[in-house]
């Protein structure tokens, strides 16, 4: 590994062309970073080039004063990435071909397990296990922001995927489960949750344009069993869903809604309902809900219909 992990970015020109003098001694086997197996290696290192650099654009810098450097740096990126690029490929054709990615479930795995033993890390900072999974979904999500028809309704983010992972063990799947995102964005939980554990999922999220871009990489990936809607989560049918994910998607009213017809849903079939973030504080106080692990607004929740 590298020497320049969590090192503060240079704060000059000189110290940034120290670094990188630096950083390129340090990297002295490029042979072995390029072998399959190293992704790891190739993700720190190019997150370390990224904090070096900076808004620096290497394009720009061919009349520099050290373009032997510029060019190394040029070409270490490249290679790196196409190197990773390659595998993603790779992921994303066994997920075609057969729902499922061995590769990717080997390196979330094993990246997962080196973490802390005692759960993933608290928080909404991101990781390699993001960049990896970015990578083989390959989201292309809209452009430009967009008001938010309501007040009440929270803007984007992503859920970290060392927390999916998270949820995943804890729900305990079984074959004829479906899994319900309320607020699912751009549409990762549902794509992972049916790619690790095969089964179905449904996305239901109020802005048309990210359940569009969600379902074109379901329908990319050949995942059949996992479906997009843009709608209102008060009014969506919810009707087959037997575990429910909120990463506090939406607030006040809107919340209370969803509670009171997720109430009403589990008066026909037990559910389970999974949250991240401040809306774990609002689900311990259903009556109609038994907290089924220690609940905590920085780790996935989980709750289960009494």
């Amino acid at each position: 590994m590298s020497t320049f992990i969590d090192q503060p970015a240079p704060q000059n020109e000189i110290g940034r062309w120290h670094a990188l003098r630096l950083f390129l001694h340090s990297v002295e086997d490029v042979r072995r970073l390029l072998q399959p197996e190293n992704l790891a290696i190739r993700l720190n290192l190019l997150d370390e080039l990224d904090v070096i650099i900076g808004d620096v654009d290497l394009g720009a810098l061919k009349t520099c004063e050290e373009p032997e450097i510029v060019a190394r740096v040029r070409t270490l990126i490249c290679q790196l990435e196409t190197v990773n690029e390659l595998l993603y490929g790779v992921a994303r054709a066994e997920i075609s071909l057969q729902g499922n990615s061995p590769l990717m479930h080997r390196w979330l795995i094993e990246l997962a397990d080196e973490g802390d033993a005692e759960g993933p890390r608290p928080g909404l900072g991101f990781d390699l296990l993001d960049e990896i999974v970015s990578g083989v979904l390959q989201l292309r999500g809209p452009q430009e922001s967009r008001l938010l028809p309501s007040p009440e309704m929270v803007f984007y983010q992503p859920t970290p995927v060392r927390h999916i992972l998270d949820l995943i063990a804890a729900c305990n799947f079984c074959p004829g489960d479906i899994f319900v995102d309320l607020g699912s964005g751009l549409g990762h939980v549902p794509l992972l949750v049916s790619i690790l554990k095969g089964v179905r999922t449904l996305g239901v999220e109020i802005q048309s344009d990210h359940a569009v871009a969600a379902q074109d990489c379901a329908r990319s990936l050949n995942l059949s069993g996992v479906r997009f809607v843009a709608d209102d989560a008060q009014l969506a049918n919810i009707s087959t869903g037997t575990v429910f994910y909120l990463f506090s998607p939406f607030t006040g009213s809107i919340l209370k809604n969803v509670l009171n017809r997720l109430h009403r849903e589990s008066k026909d079939r037990q559910i389970k309902v999974c949250s991240l973030g401040p809306t774990t504080r609002t689900l311990q106080s259903q009556a109609w809900l038994t907290a089924k692990r220690q609940s905590n607004v920085e780790q996935i929740a989980l709750f289960q219909s009494q």
